[in-house]
C-alpha cells in the first residue's frame, strides 16, 4: 500500500521530552530570526499552506538525538527496515517537526516525489501526542505510489508530476480523490507512519479548539535513484552530510557510552553564526570529513 504503521516506536517519555523541546526550540528560533540573527530558511522549511502551520528544522542534539536512538538505533525495528529497503548508503535527508495549530486548513493532496520505478524517498512521521480526527491527521491514499495511479492523478499526463524545482504546484483532481480509499493517520503518541513519498497524501485541517498537532519526522533518500527533485526539511549545515549507515554507527557509539564526533562536528557547524566568514563554515565541513576518514580507518583495523 506504500504506507505502514509501527506502534510504540518511540516511548511516551521520549515523545513528551521531544514535544517540550520542539515548543521551546520553535520560540528560540523565531526570536533568533526576528532579531536578524539568521535567515528563516536556516531554521524553518517552506510549507504548502503556511497559515497556522510550521515546519521546524531540528538540531542534531538533545531530545531529537534521543528520539533518533529509539527510532534508528541498533535494536530498532524502523532502523533495520530502512537499512534493508534503501541500504546503508542512503542519504539521511530530513530532521524536522511539523506543527499544525488550530485553524490550519487542509493541504492540497500531493506526492512528495514524482513516480519512478524505484522509490527515491521514505519518510517516518512520529506522533508526539495522540492524534484524533479533529486535530487534522495526515490523510493518505494507500496504493497511489504506482505509475498508473500517478498518471490518473495527473489527468493522464505523467509529465505534469515531474516537478523540476521540488515545489508542489500541480492542480488537484477532486474526482480522483473521491474515487480512492482514504486512511487517516490516527496515531497514538509514539506511533510511526512510514510511507513511500510517492504516495498521495496531505495534512488535514486542525479543527480542534485548542490542541496542537506535532509530528516529528525523518526521511532517507536512496541515492541510487537519479533525477528526482525534492526539497529536504533539514538544517543547511546537515544537508548531504550523513548517510543512514553513518547515523546508525554514531547512535551505536552513543549507546555504548562513546562519543558521536561526527554529530558534534555537524552541530558545531550548524550553530556557526551565519554572518561569520565562509572560511569557518568550510573548516567545519572539513572537520566532519576528517572525522569520517578517521572513523573509516579505525573500523578497517578493528
Amino acid at each position: 500500500s506504500g504506507v505502514v504503521r509501527i506502534d510504540g516506536a518511540l516511548s511516551a517519555a521520549t515523545a513528551d521530552a521531544l514535544r517540550d523541546f520542539v515548543d521551546a526550540e520553535r520560540l528560540r528560533c523565531e526570536e533568533e530570526v526576528e532579531a536578524g540573527g539568521r535567515p528563516s530558511t536556516d531554521r524553518f522549511a517552506n510549507l504548502v499552506l503556511l497559515s497556522n502551520r510550521c515546519d521546524l528544522l531540528l538540531p542534531l542534539q538533545g531530545p531529537p538525538l534521543d528520539a533518533m536512538q529509539e527510532l534508528l538505533g541498533e535494536a530498532s525495528a524502523l532502523g533495520s527496515l530502512l537499512e534493508e529497503v534503501v541500504g546503508r548508503e542512503a542519504s539521511f535527508n530530513e530532521l524536522a517537526c511539523l506543527i499544525s495549530e488550530p485553524g490550519s486548513k487542509q493541504q492540497p493532496l500531493h506526492p512528495d516525489t514524482p513516480y519512478s520505478p524505484t522509490p527515491p524517498l521514505y519518510a517516518a512521521f512520529v506522533a508526539l501526542q495522540d492524534v484524533d480526527a479533529e486535530m487534522g491527521p495526515t490523510i493518505y491514499l494507500p496504493g497511489t505510489h504506482t505509475e498508473a495511479e500517478h498518471t490518473a492523478f495527473y489527468g493522464g499526463n505523467l509529465e505534469v508530476g515531474r516537478d523540476t524545482v521540488g515545489l508542489r504546484t500541480n492542480v488537484v483532481d477532486e474526482e480522483y480523490i473521491a474515487s480512492r480509499p482514504v486512511k487517516l493517520g490516527l496515531l497514538k503518541k509514539g506511533d510511526v507512519a512510514l510511507y513511500n513519498q510517492q504516495v498521495l497524501h496531505c495534512g488535514g485541517a486542525n479543527e480542534s479548539p485548542d490542541r496542537v498537532r506535532r509530528q516529528f519526522y525523518i526521511s532517507v533518500r536512496d541515492t541510487r535513484v537519479k533525477g528526482v527533485q525534492a526539497r529536504a526539511s533539514i538544517r543547511p549545515a546537515l544537508l548531504g552530510q550523513l548517510t543512514l549507515g553513518a547515523v546508525r554507527d554514531e547512535l551505536r557509539e552513543l549507546a555504548a557510552g562513546g562519543e558521536a564526533r561526527r554529530f558534534a562536528a555537524l552541530h558545531a557547524a550548524d550553530m556557526q553564526a551565519p554572518d561569520g566568514d565562509a572560511r569557518h563554515e568550510a573548516l567545519s565541513h572539513e572537520r566532519v570529513a576528517a572525522i569520517s576518514a578517521m572513523d573509516s580507518a579505525r573500523k578497517a583495523h578493528e
